[in-house]
């Protein structure tokens, strides 16, 4: 294993952990899914006017759900980081303090959110009993997928985060010893390229659509984010030298990430004209695009000097994200009870935004970050403030 670069092998735990950049990248992946369901709501399409034809920056909107494979991305960033130092003869991570700050950052808030939903849409007491296999995140298998939709649009997610939670401590082992890392990264990789080449599998629908969505399937996010780790643990401070006398920093920078955004935009383009399902079912590999686009952005936004830095990194958008855990699993609920008290609208009848639907957007917007930032402040910062005493 190469060694780190000397600088960053010697900053404080603290900082290499806490990088305000990735909390503001934060904010802008809860904008878009946030911005991609409510738009949904408001014009009829929830996410389905397919076989229609948008522009590269509408399809970040109606290809929205992109925003949870940056949170994927993010999340491999910052927890591989202690492991890829371990693998590379720093201080080994003890797994048992891992494992309960992971507890301590996700599972208060989930049960929370999960109890509360079941108990607003149970009939009886055997429904009760259909939060079960969320809590303890069996509902990655279809035969304990209880239908508690459509609140439940988003758990899926978690399931899958605690899927890369339990593999990653295996990274410093798989490092150290090649051998058994390579023939490890062959067989995943195989998986995956079996998965995403769109052949039929001997399941149903409903196992093939979790599976496409478990790790494994979401491995080129997970994958982007580790090697991204990596580079800037090993390559950070030659690059920012690089880039401090380069064409980058004279505007360059930002020419390169607008260059990024916009070529991802066509891309989801096309995602959004196909419709995420078909995409899914018939185009997975979609997914290595989006992972390397989403690693892109956010090396430009930890290391290049951008002019236009302000746009992204600045309190509004880190208030965001420090509250988009709370957003990401309180919005749906917010939005289905905010428009169960409106008349239902035909999307055929849509004729294009008007100024009314911006403003319910933005109202709308308020409202989930209002009750996010109480969330933040009663539920899961107690919890973070345990977490922080069990140090690394």
């Amino acid at each position: 294993m190469p060694q780190l670069a000397p600088d960053l092998m010697q900053r404080p735990q603290s900082t290499a952990r806490y990088l305000p950049e990735l909390e503001c990248l934060r904010g802008i992946a809860i904008a878009l899914v946030f911005v991609y369901h409510a738009a949904g709501f408001i014009d009829g399409s929830h996410g389905q006017r397919l076989g229609v034809w948008v522009g590269p920056w509408r399809a970040f909107v109606q290809a929205g759900h992109t925003g949870v494979s940056l949170f994927f991305i993010l999340s491999a960033f910052l927890l591989s980081l202690p492991f890829l130092e371990e693998a590379a003869g720093g201080k080994p991570v003890d797994r048992k303090r891992y494992y309960e700050r992971r507890a301590l950052r996700i599972l208060p808030l989930y049960w929370l959110v999960v109890v509360a939903t079941t108990v607003l849409m149970a009939h009886g007491v055997h429904d009760l009993l259909k939060c079960i296999p969320y809590l303890i995140f069996l509902s990655s298998f279809p035969r304990f997928n209880a239908l508690l939709a459509p609140l439940n649009g988003v758990w899926w997610s978690l399931a899958t985060e605690v899927q890369f939670y339990l593999l990653l401590p295996l990274l410093p082992y798989l490092l150290q010893r090649r051998r058994i890392g390579v023939t490890a990264v062959l067989l995943f990789g195989g998986a995956y390229v079996w998965i995403a080449a769109g052949v039929a599998l001997p399941i149903s629908m409903g196992a093939e659509l979790a599976l496409r969505q478990s790790v494994l399937g979401r491995a080129p996010m997970f994958a982007a984010g580790i090697v991204c780790a990596w580079l800037y643990l090993r390559y950070a401070q030659r690059f920012q030298c690089w880039a401090a006398s380069s064409v980058l920093r004279s505007g360059g920078g930002d020419a390169c990430s607008f260059a990024v955004v916009l070529l991802f935009g066509w891309l989801l383009r096309y995602v959004a004209f196909a419709g995420l399902w078909e995409m899914e079912l018939t185009a997975h590999a979609w997914h290595v695009a989006e992972a390397a686009f989403w690693a892109a952005t956010v090396w430009m936004v930890l290391l290049a000097p951008l002019r236009l830095r302000w746009l992204i990194v600045n309190p509004v958008v880190a208030a965001v994200g420090r509250w988009s855990y709370s957003i990401y699993l309180l919005h749906l609920p917010f939005l289905y009870l905010a428009f169960g008290l409106l008349p239902p609208r035909d999307q055929r009848t849509f004729a294009g935004w008007e100024a009314q639907d911006f403003a319910i957007l933005a109202a709308l917007a308020l409202g989930t970050t209002a009750i996010a930032a109480l969330s933040y402040h009663f539920v899961e910062k107690p919890f973070l403030v345990r977490k922080a005493r069990l140090g690394r």
